[in-house]
């Protein structure tokens, strides 16, 4: 039986504390501003984007923004930042000055009693896609929290590419002690731009391994929850409070729809409730048994760490692979017995290919 193993983190570890562009003076028919709370605090780190036709980009660690060199017209400033209400504002460039906008977000608030825990669509999954704002428009608006965490880790690992160092454990638990075992430890590099994107029932794909060939479980990261082919072949539930650790978190769940007939991924999402950042992530395999004989269940946890506020990064990843394995019996022939195969990733370092704006020589 070929071991299933090795986790793809291009997907995952893309999320470095990276800071973005600095504001500029603009040229003339820019538009440049601030991004504020509606308390009058600077926010850091939020997305915003001109439309139509300018790509998006991060604020400044004192919320500044500019979009340098705009022809005349009307464009639509959309920002954004994970714990907000978004907020939509036309401006008018005429080209002989800059326009100056400033905006204020309001803290995102929902009353997490009333969203209903279960949606109708769920339990079969033969309707996936976001959830309905005019249906659940409470668990829609939570929805709406968790694609932003995935928009802005998209942007970051567009702008700032990196090399991440892992330090990875491969062993299996003792069935008599139930302890683990570490067969072995290396470390590998990767860039978080090589990503891995969704493709319905295509998350495991045969990679080379250091005893042949193993079959790899490309992890869902958050990138995938901005993804429109990701969030179109998957339902959402809304899972109410789950206590972990001491604290309380909103809990989102997610499956593949019923339509995939192969191998491929639901799972969990933890979201602290005031910030709306995301804590952790549960991953599981979808008819595990069709990767491989012997096959009964894979199952990964990521953990995410604030660096920065509502900028965070994996920490560390652990998978559980378990498979039914025949092997010869002292007295009755051939016996079946369940072997766990576990794996430990951690992020050690990483440095960006590209220097960041406010990095000083």
């Amino acid at each position: 039986m070929r071991r299933l193993s090795r986790l793809a983190l291009a997907a995952l570890l893309v999320f470095a504390a990276a800071a973005p562009v600095r504001a500029q003076t603009p040229q003339r028919g820019g538009v440049r501003g601030v991004v504020r709370s509606t308390l009058g605090d600077p926010i850091p780190y939020a997305v915003v984007v001109l439309e139509p036709g300018v790509p998006r980009r991060f604020t400044d660690d004192s919320g500044s923004f500019a979009f340098p060199g705009l022809a005349p017209g009307t464009y639509v400033l959309r920002a954004r930042q994970v714990g907000f209400k978004p907020v939509d504002t036309t401006v008018v460039v005429t080209g002989d000055s800059a326009v100056v906008v400033s905006v204020a977000l309001e803290h995102f608030v929902v009353e997490l009693a009333a969203i209903r825990v279960v949606a109708p669509s769920y339990e079969t999954c033969a309707m996936p896609g976001a959830p309905d704002p005019a249906l659940y428009p409470g668990f829609a608006a939570v929805f709406e929290q968790l694609r932003q965490n995935g928009e802005r880790y998209w942007l970051l690992a567009d702008s700032y590419p990196a090399i991440y160092r892992l330090e990875r454990r491969f062993g299996h638990t003792d069935n008599y002690f139930r302890r683990l075992v570490v067969d072995r430890t290396d470390t590998v590099e990767l860039r978080t731009d090589a990503r891995w994107h969704y493709t319905p029932g295509r998350v495991v794909t045969e990679v080379p391994g250091p005893s042949g060939t193993e079959m790899q479980f490309n992890l869902p990261g958050l990138p995938d929850f901005a993804d429109s082919a990701f969030v179109a072949n998957h339902c959402f539930r809304f899972g109410g409070l789950e206590k972990l650790e001491g604290r309380r978190y909103v809990r989102l769940d997610f499956r593949a729809a019923d339509a995939i007939k192969d191998p491929d991924a639901g799972g969990s999402a933890l979201l602290d409730p005031e910030s709306y950042v995301v804590h952790l992530l549960r991953v599981y395999l979808t008819r595990a048994d069709l990767v491989t004989s012997g096959l009964e269940s894979f199952q990964a946890t990521v953990t995410f760490r604030e660096v920065t506020p509502r900028l965070v990064l994996p920490d560390r990843i652990s998978s559980v692979q378990r498979s039914s394995v025949s092997a010869p019996g002292m007295r009755w022939g051939t016996v079946s017995t369940v072997v766990e195969t576990v794996e430990d990733q951690r992020t050690v370092s990483v440095s960006f290919v590209r220097a960041l704006p406010t990095q000083r020589p």
